[in-house]
């Protein structure tokens, strides 16, 4: 199979790049590197069948040129974003021109070159206040902060494109990703947390750390992304899936089980509290349920909270590239 990764420089489309070609796939990447790195897939450069691109999704020309050299594309995994409240907050212009219209980009060339699959990652921030939990993909769509808005805007440009050209779609809405890929994404709360108590800093919590996440790990979702790839279109064709454990987790929980860990080590963490953030949704039982995308193509979670927290330490402490 021969897939295309858009953002395939990432904390995700890296982790992804890596495991299809250990499967004995083709990966073409294309990357702007705004906060990707090729330095972690460069060691796999002399693999003929993994071709890294520089360029942007909301340059269509240079989209199209890297897909028509690149022959014939069985799929695309569409993970290039404009990510997160805070960042889509400060970049606004900049989120809905990423998230919207290098969407807008990705499927229309995608259509015009046949491509067998495309697969759009999205996000639990569609859904906004959960109604009851966990939250289904039938739940109603009401995003509160521009992040959401875009990946919803981007989750309606599939949809249209699969019900009007035929265009075989997947919609992957993740819940919070954490975890040791190629490498970790320190901006997100379990990672943050991490480093706060490596540098003996207070772990940092908005709120009152009683709301909750559905924490999934990096390779989990690698799981489910392969899953899909390699299922059959009549199961998965036009199909909205959750990626997530079904489990929620508090902000205090994650915050005491890091100190717990960090006592093993004869280091006392602090915690400290600040105020909410605007635009954050802030529910105790927040998580999302995987049973649709378990039944349909036997996705199993297999991180639990704590593993994922230990693995990120240990290579926290064990790399010389410390954060």
């Amino acid at each position: 199979m021969k897939v295309l990764i858009t953002g395939g420089a990432g904390y995700i489309g890296s982790a992804l790049a890596v495991k299809l070609l250990h499967n004995g796939h083709s990966v073409i990447s294309i990357d702007n590197l705004s906060r990707g790195d090729y330095m972690y897939l460069k060691r796999y450069q002399r693999n003929v069948n993994l071709k890294l691109a520089i360029g942007d999704i909301c340059d269509q020309e240079k989209f199209e040129k890297i897909m028509k050299e690149s022959g014939s594309v069985d799929a695309v995994v569409h993970l290039a974003a404009v990510p997160g409240l805070e960042r889509c907050r400060k970049n606004p212009k900049g989120a809905v021109l990423t998230n919207v219209y290098g969407t807008y980009n990705v499927l229309e060339v995608a259509r015009r070159y046949s491509v067998g699959r495309v697969i759009f990652t999205s996000s639990a921030a569609v859904y906004g206040k959960p109604n009851e939990t966990p939250i289904d993909e039938k739940h109603p769509l009401n995003p509160t902060n521009l992040y959401g808005v875009t990946k919803l805007a981007g989750e309606k440009l599939v949809d249209t494109y699969h019900d009007s050209y035929g265009l075989s779609t997947v919609i992957l809405r993740f819940g919070n990703v954490y975890g040791v890929g190629v490498y970790i994404n320190w901006e997100t709360v379990i990672p943050k947390f991490v480093r706060q108590a490596l540098y003996r800093q207070p772990l940092t919590i908005y709120g009152d750390g009683q709301q909750s996440r559905d924490f999934i790990h990096v390779w989990d979702v690698i799981q489910a992304i392969e899953l899909v790839l390699n299922a059959e279109s009549k199961v998965v064709a036009g199909q909205t899936f959750n990626v997530a454990t079904g489990k929620p987790t508090s902000i205090n929980a994650i915050a005491d089980t890091i100190s717990r860990i960090f006592e093993e080590y004869n280091q006392l963490v602090k915690i400290t509290y600040l105020a909410p953030r605007e635009d954050e949704v802030y529910a105790q039982d927040f998580c999302l349920s995987s049973k649709k995308i378990q039944e349909k193509v036997g996705f199993q979670p297999k991180w639990d909270v704590e593993h994922g927290i230990r693995q990120i330490i240990r290579y926290s402490l064990n790399s010389s590239k410390r954060p």
